[in-house]
C-alpha cells in the first residue's frame, strides 16, 4: 500500500541553498532541479533538488543520501567535465535529467550562463544527423552485446534481467535514429516511441509480449526480432550521402593512404583466388571486409559487400567482386583527384622522389 507522505520538497530545497552557502559557497557552482524528480504520480510534483555542479575538489563533498521517513533522497554532483560529456551524447541516459534540468541556485551569473550554453549545444548535436546516427549504432551494439550473453544464461531471472537491458539500449538506439533523447528514462518507453516518427515494425507488440514471456525460448526469441526490427530501421535510415559527404570531403586524402596499404591485399586475393586456395582467400576477404565496412562509414562510400559474394566452389566469382569494389575506390579517388603516389613503373617514383 502506498501511503500519501507529507511534501518536503520546498523545505529541502531551502536546506541545499543554505547548506551550499553556509559550507560550500565558493565550492559549488549550481544546484539543479527538476519538477517532479520522477516521482510517482500519487507524490506532489514540486521542484525538488536533482544534483549540483562542483567548482572545487572540495564542492564533491557536500554529496549526501539519506530517507526521511518513507522518501529517499540523493543529492549527487556532476561536474563540468561529464555534463560536458552528457552534452557530447556520451551518456544518452542521462539527457533526460539535463533537460529538464532547472538552476534554482547559481554561485555566479557566468556559472548559470555556462550551464544553459552546454545545454544548448547538447540540442544542436541532437539535430546532427551523422552524429546521432552513429550513436544509435553504438546503442544498437551494445545492445547485441547483451543478446550473446543471454545465449548462454540459464538463470531465468538474469535472462529476464537482460532482456531488459536489450530493450533499454534499443529504445535509446531509436531515439537517436530520430535525432531526441527518452524522456522519462527508461520508464515508459513505449509511451517515448510512440512520439517518434521512425520507429521499427511491431517493436511495441514485441515489447508487449515480452512482458508476458513465461520461457526462457520465448524470451530470446522476442528479444532476437526485436534486435532485428531495429538493425533493419536503423539500415534503412543511413543519413543521406550529400549530408555525410560535406563531413567527409576534406578527409579523402586518408582514404588514398588506406588504398595504397590495401592494393597488396586485392593482389593477393587475386593470386590465392586464381589457385583454389579457399582458405586463404576467405580470411583475406574477411580482413578486407572489415577495412571496407569501417571506411564505408568513415567516407561516406556505398556498400561494399565482398563477403556475400564467397564460395569456395567459385572462387572466380569472389574474386571478380573484389576487382568490382577496387574499381569503385579508384573512381572515387579519382573524381577527387587524388591519384598521386600512384607510380606506373620504379622510374618514375624515383623521378618524383
Amino acid at each position: 500500500m502506498i501511503i500519501r507522505m507529507k511534501n518536503i520538497d520546498k523545505e529541502l530545497v531551502d536546506w541545499a541553498i543554505q547548506k551550499i552557502e553556509t559550507e560550500y559557497k565558493d565550492d559549488v557552482a549550481l544546484l539543479i532541479g527538476q519538477v517532479g524528480g520522477c516521482k510517482i504520480p500519487t507524490d506532489e510534483q514540486n521542484m525538488i533538488f536533482d544534483f549540483f555542479v562542483p567548482a572545487t575538489e572540495r564542492g564533491f563533498q557536500m554529496a549526501n543520501t539519506f530517507m526521511i521517513e518513507e522518501m529517499g533522497y540523493d543529492l549527487f554532483p556532476i561536474g563540468w567535465d561529464r555534463l560536458e560529456g552528457i552534452a557530447n551524447i556520451e551518456e544518452p541516459r542521462m539527457i533526460f535529467a539535463f533537460v529538464k534540468g532547472e538552476v534554482i541556485y547559481a554561485r555566479t551569473k557566468e556559472d548559470k550562463e555556462r550551464f544553459e550554453k552546454i545545454k544548448a549545444q547538447m540540442f544542436e548535436r541532437l539535430h546532427d544527423k551523422v552524429l546521432m546516427y552513429g550513436k544509435a549504432l553504438e546503442q544498437l551494439g551494445t545492445a547485441q552485446e547483451i543478446y550473446q550473453t543471454m545465449l548462454f544464461e540459464e538463470k531465468f531471472g538474469k535472462l529476464r534481467k537482460a532482456a531488459g537491458g536489450v530493450c533499454c539500449f534499443l529504445m535509446s538506439a531509436i531515439a537517436s535514429l530520430n535525432g531526441t533523447y527518452l524522456e522519462r528514462g527508461y520508464m515508459n518507453l513505449t509511451k517515448d516511441l510512440s512520439g517518434m516518427t521512425l520507429q521499427p515494425k511491431r517493436f511495441k507488440e514485441l515489447f508487449t509480449k515480452l512482458l508476458d514471456a513465461k520461457t526462457a525460448e520465448e524470451i530470446r526469441t522476442l528479444v532476437y526480432e526485436m534486435i532485428k526490427a531495429t538493425r533493419m530501421l536503423i539500415t534503412q535510415n543511413h543519413p543521406s550521402q550529400s549530408i555525410k559527404q560535406e563531413k567527409v570531403t576534406d578527409d579523402l586524402e586518408e582514404l588514398a593512404f588506406w588504398y595504397h596499404e590495401a592494393r597488396y591485399t586485392f593482389r593477393r586475393i587475386e593470386y590465392y583466388t586464381s589457385i583454389g586456395a579457399a582458405e586463404d582467400s576467405y580470411l583475406l576477404g574477411c580482413y578486407l571486409q572489415i577495412e571496407f565496412d569501417a571506411i564505408q562509414e568513415d567516407f561516406g562510400l556505398e556498400e561494399m559487400d565482398l563477403m556475400g559474394h564467397f564460395n569456395s566452389k567459385q572462387l572466380a566469382d569472389f574474386a571478380s567482386k573484389a576487382r568490382e569494389i577496387e574499381a569503385y575506390l579508384l573512381a572515387v579517388l579519382k573524381e577527387h583527384g587524388l591519384t598521386g603516389h600512384m607510380y606506373g613503373n620504379l622510374e618514375e617514383f624515383l623521378a618524383d622522389n
